[in-house]
């Protein structure tokens, strides 16, 4: 008993000497996620005001097409210049995108701002990770990686409680809020930990879309159609949610900013992270011991349905079905994961894999808002919401007719799979 306790004792000991000693980098996470976070739930609301609606979506996808686009640029000036410099040149270029806010809000100031928050983006996600491989102790490396997801959740979480608040602000207060995080977020990182740089075969994060690029569109094929049904499912599931997450957070900044009693609404958009915090290793643990092919089913399942009902009660049933869709989403993504992991027996194109992922993930991304900026004025947030449900429903559709043509799911242990955000990231 005592000895138990010892190592106990130990290793809090450690995990707390690990989140002291980058202690900066967690304040970095937070409050740039409260100042972009912020800043990208307010694009549709600023945009309603100066442009048509359908332009505004148009142009919110066409930033993440452009980021999508940049990545592999991105990931060789981390890899050259380093990750610490040109995650403070992102924030740089945020707090510029924030002090255009505080300018007279027209067309342009709004382009202008939403140009610079693209390219505030762009190094954020890929940098973060870099940052991540290249400090997380071998023995600690779950332990930094659930400190960056928590933190990263928080940042998300809080602005979204303050967004009904937020949006009664005048435009130039709203644009100081954003810049007062984003100092915050610029000032930690001169305090972070100088990173260790990492030998060239490690510093190809799979994250990056170049494992795409440098592969003949015959052999990407080829990987897909021999890990189906799997393969094909999971990258249609995480096309169709980031779809789904990214009309969700275009239309209901435009029901809080339209609606006089909508409090509910701004806890709603961060129900989506939380119950990944509340959720996640019990999920993992189902995939583990569960039938895969079940969890999918019922997953997929879930989450169509509650995604197609969300938006028909903006009150306590928003947080309700907001909370079950992402188990859903959660439950079946986890499963679909695991079983990718047990049919690749070799692991020869686990890059690959991730990269392609990561590029249907950017483009749901993209498409997400140019739907309900063109639908949200045809069918109102209601069906605007309710179509991205649709979507995934068509993905459950997908997979039964797979079923009928594949063996059952054999069993296996659930491998760390990369985070897949509920928000812009």
């Amino acid at each position: 008993m005592r000895i138990m306790l010892y190592f106990l004792k130990t290793d809090m000991s450690r995990i707390k000497q690990l989140f002291l000693t980058y202690s900066s980098f967690w304040v970095f996470l937070v409050f740039y996620k409260i100042g972009s976070g912020l800043h990208y739930a307010l694009l549709a609301p600023l945009g309603e005001m100066v442009l048509p609606l359908w332009m505004v979506g148009a142009m919110i996808g066409i930033g993440s097409i452009i980021q999508m686009l940049l990545d592999v640029p991105a990931g060789r000036l981390l890899d050259r210049f380093g990750y610490l410099r040109l995650l403070k040149l992102t924030s740089f270029v945020f707090l510029l995108a924030s002090v255009a806010l505080m300018l007279h809000l027209t067309a342009l100031v709004f382009l202008l701002s939403l140009f610079l928050g693209t390219f505030g983006w762009l190094f954020f996600g890929p940098g973060v990770d870099a940052y991540t491989l290249s400090q997380a102790p071998s023995r600690r490396a779950g332990t930094f990686i659930s400190f960056r997801d928590i933190f990263s959740s928080v940042g998300v979480v809080l602005p979204s409680a303050l967004l009904g608040w937020i949006l009664t602000f005048n435009v130039p207060s709203m644009g100081i809020v954003i810049f007062g995080a984003m100092v915050i977020a610029f000032s930690a990182l001169f305090f972070c930990p100088k990173e260790k740089r990492l030998p060239n075969a490690a510093r190809q994060l799979p994250t990056h879309h170049h494992y795409i690029h440098r592969r003949p569109l015959r052999e990407t094929l080829t990987v897909l159609k021999r890990l189906n049904p799997a393969s094909f499912t999971l990258l249609l599931l995480t096309f169709s949610s980031a779809t789904f997450y990214g009309i969700v957070w275009f239309v209901v900044p435009l029901v809080i900013a339209h609606q006089a009693n909508s409090g509910l609404m701004s806890i709603g958009l961060g129900i989506f992270d939380f119950s990944i915090v509340v959720l996640g290793f019990v999920l993992g643990n189902l995939a583990d011991r569960g039938n895969k092919r079940s969890l999918v089913f019922f997953g997929l399942l879930l989450f169509s349905v509650t995604a197609i009902l969300i938006g028909f009660n903006f009150g306590w049933l928003f947080i309700l079905f907001g909370f079950l869709a992402t188990t859903g989403d959660e439950m079946a993504s986890i499963s679909l994961w695991s079983w990718l992991h047990a049919l690749d027996h070799e692991h020869a194109h686990d890059g690959l894999l991730a990269g392609i992922i990561n590029l249907s993930n950017d483009l749901g991304w993209a498409v997400g808002p140019m739907m309900a900026g063109i639908l949200y004025g045809v069918l109102g947030p209601s069906w605007t919401i309710a179509s991205g449900g649709f979507l995934i429903l068509f993905t459950w559709i997908v997979y039964q007719l797979f079923m009928a043509y594949y063996p059952r799911p054999i069993g296996g242990i659930v491998p760390r799979k990369p985070h897949r955000a509920r928000h812009r990231a």
